[in-house]
């Protein structure tokens, strides 16, 4: 994370998502700009008439997937193995442990001084998602812990 805020320190950024994926334990640390996501938003405007309804305009706005800075780092919670041994078939436990801790390692993360380095709008917000998860259940989460 320093190094890519060195690289990249003239941006802004409105927020900062862990894109989990439980299934696998991992994550995905992303950033994005207001700049970048209405470059993305007009190209989705031009494409679909649908972008121009405020929910999925928020959608959008809030969803990893299509930001421009989703590679910033990979973070393996556990490997395959571990997981077996651990939670054997039960995927969904698996799932609510894993996102569980991905949302302290979030709020871990907060409290460090890279995370205080982060140049940031003053409407950012830092969650976690789940690979398909709807982003207005993950702000939510967010809002509520």
């Amino acid at each position: 994370m320093e190094k890519f805020l060195c690289e990249h320190s003239t941006l802004q950024f409105y927020a900062l998502a862990f894109d989990c994926n439980a299934e696998y334990a991992n994550f995905l640390v992303c950033l994005n700009t207001t700049e970048e996501f209405e470059k993305t938003l007009r190209w989705y405007q031009k494409k679909y008439d649908t972008y121009h309804q405020e929910e999925n305009i928020l959608e959008l706005r809030y969803n990893p997937g299509d930001w421009e800075y989703t590679d910033i780092c990979q973070v393996d919670l556990f490997s395959e193995k571990e997981l077996a041994e651990k939670y054997q078939d039960d995927i969904d436990k698996q799932c609510e442990d894993i996102m569980d801790f991905c949302e302290e390692i979030l709020s871990d993360f907060q409290k460090t001084e890279v995370f205080g380095k982060i140049p940031k709008t003053a409407d950012f917000v830092a969650f976690c998602i789940d690979h398909d998860e709807d982003v207005k259940e993950a702000l939510e989460r967010q809002r509520s812990s």
